[in-house]
């Protein structure tokens, strides 16, 4: 069984993240552009959908339909941009700067997407069936021996965490291999993706990991220094701390909708960068699991 180099997977999503930013910014200039556009605008909506729910505004349903509406152009735009960024991970850069990828394998793998998040949530809907019944056996357990309330107790955190990890393995699982796998081949990819990545969880993990930590990190400074940092509701009641909350994020949206000239361009080169970093590690896992050392290199490699 071959397993993914995690350490040349990692160096390899910065090296083409940075190293070959150019070319990936023609393969996904313009669905970005475009993607910002509709972003500020379900940014300004959100906020008054937010602020209209915080209000208790009976005008607050009639703003639901608008931000659901600017979901749909966002989540296409979002997935024509990954089909170009994988062709260009995997060593098809478009030739052309004006390239828009809305065609069928773009759909694909969209639908290949779709597939895998409802086997994911098929899976966690069987798992908590499972949950339920041994929660309901626990439940009669601590009532005919209340004495057992603390093993009850460990049970049922166990359970709890047990369920979160499975559905974190299933997406990692699903979802790590899941664009080359589409967009080099002519299916779904779902199956393939989950057979490939078969015994590297965890080297898939730490590469998930190595990409998500720093433009995280790099998400949450910017919105702490637009909006400031989220309020501690320790010694507050559960409804003031939501009211706090709420307050907090209206701010937080009102802020990046102000400053859009800080807000976009920054949203701009971390999707850059997570789409160069992402596809070039999925990229080169993908080539080392299903191709031999005599291989043509991998773009920017």
């Amino acid at each position: 069984m071959k397993k993914i180099p995690v350490a040349a997977t990692i160096a390899h999503a910065y090296r083409f993240a940075f190293g070959q930013a150019p070319t990936l910014l023609r393969a996904i200039w313009l669905p970005l552009l475009i993607q910002l556009v509709v972003v500020f605008f379900l940014i300004k909506r959100s906020a008054l959908l937010f602020a209209a729910m915080q209000a208790q505004d009976p005008s607050a349903t009639t703003l639901i339909g608008p931000v659901l509406l600017l979901f749909v152009p966002a989540i296409i735009l979002f997935f024509v941009q990954l089909t170009a960024a994988m062709e260009t991970a995997l060593g098809e850069p478009p030739r052309s700067w004006f390239y828009f990828p809305i065609g069928r394998k773009m759909w694909r793998l969209l639908g290949g997407f779709l597939t895998g998040v409802f086997s994911i949530i098929a899976v966690a809907l069987g798992a908590l069936l499972v949950i339920w019944v041994i929660a309901v056996g626990l439940d009669l357990l601590l009532k005919a021996a209340p004495g057992t309330r603390p093993v009850v107790a460990i049970l049922g955190g166990l359970l709890v965490a047990i369920y979160g990890c499975g559905l974190f393995f299933f997406a990692i699982r699903f979802l790590f291999l899941l664009a080359p796998s589409n967009v080099s081949g002519p299916t779904l990819g779902v199956g393939r993706a989950w057979h490939l990545s078969a015994g590297n969880f965890w080297r898939a993990f730490l590469i998930v990991l190595a990409i998500l930590v720093p433009l995280t990190i790099i998400q949450y400074a910017f919105e702490a220094a637009l909006a400031g940092f989220p309020p501690v509701s320790r010694g507050m009641s559960k409804e003031a701390a939501q009211a706090a909350e709420m307050t907090w994020r209206i701010a937080e949206m009102n802020a990046m909708a102000d400053r859009w000239y800080l807000t976009l361009p920054l949203t701009g080169m971390l999707m850059l960068l997570q789409f160069g970093a992402g596809c070039a590690a999925q990229a080169f896992a993908y080539r080392a699991l299903t191709e031999n050392d005599a291989s043509a290199p991998i773009a920017g490699g």
